[in-house]
This record gives C-alpha cells, sequence and structure tokens, in this order.
C-alpha cells in the first residue's frame, strides 16, 4: 500500500517531510507527498498570536488525516496545539534539532552591533519581548512568510536584521552568517526544533520506530507545563527541558506584566514535577 504524507508546501515543510519519507522507505514502504494548504499560510498578513490557538499550520492536515486524504502528517511540534482532530495523535517525534533563535542581519552585524533604533522583523510576541529585555531601542516589526521570504524582504532592507528558528536555516542547508542565542539566553517556544509525525489513533506502529525517546521525553515536558500554563499565543513565554542523565533541566520564563523565570531540575519521568514547575511559574513564585 503506498503511504500518503500529508505535509505544508513551503521548503522547510518538504524538507522537514523528506525526513520521515527515507525513513519510512527504508522500512519498505511506498510514499507519496500530499501538499496541504494551511490557514497559516492563507492568512499571512495575520499575525500569529491572532489565531488563538486553532493549529493555524495544523489543523487542515490533520483533518485530512482523519477523513483518510492521507496516513501520515508531518509538523513543526512547535505548531501543533495541545487539543487533537479526534482520531488522531502524534506517534512519533524525531531526535531535535536545534531549540535556538537566531538573528540574521542585512550587513552581518550582531545583536550588539546594530544601530540605535535598528528595526527587526518578527511576528512573535516572545521573540519581541525576550530581545527588548536584552536592548530596550530596538524596533520590531512584523514579519510572516517562509524562510526564503523573510531573508528577501531583509536584502530587499524593510527590515535591519530578523529572528528566525536556526532549525530552519540548517535544514535547509543555508550558506548564511547568523547570530544563533542559547536556550539559556533566549528560552525558545515549546518543542521549537522537533518534527512531529501523527497517525490515525491504532495506526502508530506505522511511525513508532522512528520515535527518539529522549526528544519525546524533552517534547512531553515542555508540553505538560504548557498546557498547565494555559497561556496559548497571546501571552509570551518560553519552555525549554533537557534530558541529563536521570534528571531534565527546565527554564521557563513569562514576559508579560511581570516578568518571571524559574530554572530547574525535575526527576525524567516524573509529571507530577513537571506541573509543580507551572504551577511555580503562573502564581510568581
Amino acid at each position: 500500500m503506498k503511504l500518503k504524507i500529508g505535509t505544508r508546501g513551503s521548503k522547510l515543510a518538504l524538507a522537514q517531510t523528506k525526513m520521515v519519507v527515507e525513513m519510512l522507505e527504508k522500512e519498505g514502504h511506498e510514499v507519496e507527498i500530499k501538499i496541504i494548504k494551511t490557514a497559516g499560510d492563507i492568512m499571512k498578513d495575520k499575525p500569529l498570536h491572532e489565531f488563538k490557538g486553532v493549529g493555524a499550520f495544523v489543523r487542515a492536515i490533520d483533518t485530512a488525516l482523519a477523513n483518510g486524504e492521507i496516513d501520515v502528517a508531518v509538523h513543526s511540534y512547535k505548531d501543533v496545539p495541545n487539543f487533537r482532530v479526534e482520531g488522531t495523535k502524534i506517534s512519533a517525534v524525531l531526535k531535535r534539532d536545534s531549540p535556538c533563535d537566531a538573528l540574521i542581519s542585512r550587513d552581518g552585524k550582531k545583536f550588539d552591533e546594530l544601530k540605535q533604533g535598528a528595526k527587526i522583523g518578527t511576528s512573535s510576541l516572545r521573540r519581541k519581548a525576550q530581545f527588548s529585555r536584552l536592548r530596550g531601542d530596538i524596533s520590531f516589526q512584523n514579519l510572516r512568510g517562509n524562510l526564503d521570504t523573510r531573508l528577501k524582504k531583509l536584502k530587499e532592507g524593510l527590515y535591519d536584521a530578523i529572528i528566525v528558528a536556526e532549525t530552519g536555516i540548517q535544514r535547509l542547508g543555508l550558506k548564511i552568517n547568523y547570530q544563533s542565542f542559547s536556550p539559556e539566553v533566549i528560552v525558545p517556544s515549546p518543542n521549537q526544533g522537533i518534527i512531529a509525525v501523527a497517525t490515525r489513533i491504532g495506526e502508530e506502529n506505522l511511525v513508532s520506530f522512528m520515535n527518539d525517546e529522549k526528544t519525546w521525553i524533552e517534547s512531553q515536558v515542555e508540553r505538560i507545563i504548557t498546557k498547565e500554563l494555559g497561556f496559548g499565543c497571546a501571552i509570551p513565554f518560553g519552555v525549554y527541558a533537557k534530558v541529563r542523565g536521570e534528571r531534565i533541566k527546565v527554564i521557563c520564563e513569562v514576559l508579560a506584566e511581570k516578568y518571571f523565570r524559574i530554572e530547574d531540575s525535575i526527576s525524567k519521568y516524573s509529571i507530577t514535577e513537571a506541573l509543580e514547575i507551572a504551577r511555580r511559574v503562573r502564581d510568581g513564585r
């Protein structure tokens, strides 16, 4: 049976899907890619936080999965909301790539070297809040579109710099200069750098062989904390989990009316401890 793989049509989405396709083909499957347009692809001028958790880049693909139009869906896990389209589930995650944010400037300057009042392109409330804490003079301008579109607008002089996910640069093999920011400095979005693979419930075995256990644990800790916080996209926050032996380092920060950040270590398989971190962050203690 030929497996139909659903994905967005951007270069980055297709590069990510290719990774999944290669794994499936090694298992002997014949694979066909089906490109599906999502709300986030169609409404490119609308800031992402205004979609209010509807899964702008995900829902149309998962609906096609539930309806049997495709057999497997490939997502950037950071785009996947906590609620699922009925009958579907995330059945595997690939080994995590870089979770870091990256700044690309038009003339190769680093963040601290940008001119006073420099214009930075990003539509992320989190990134705006985090980088504003590092420099209060920066001007932020909304920027949507795939990575090629963003780089083109940068080159055209609409921005002095743009902020993107480092993993996108790496997965596309772009040979450009950029500045990477450690997750300890700029705490990333939950699940940034992770590719998620969805199937219908009961068909998990199609892709379960490609699941990376360490990444799965990190992703679930980040999602547990995010769900417990209940913020959605309207409040800027970052969550990052890193497995270290039998413990997990967790960093979480909220950049709303009051700034709050917590760094802690929890047991590897303790949902209770992850929930407790979320409650401490939410209560600001």
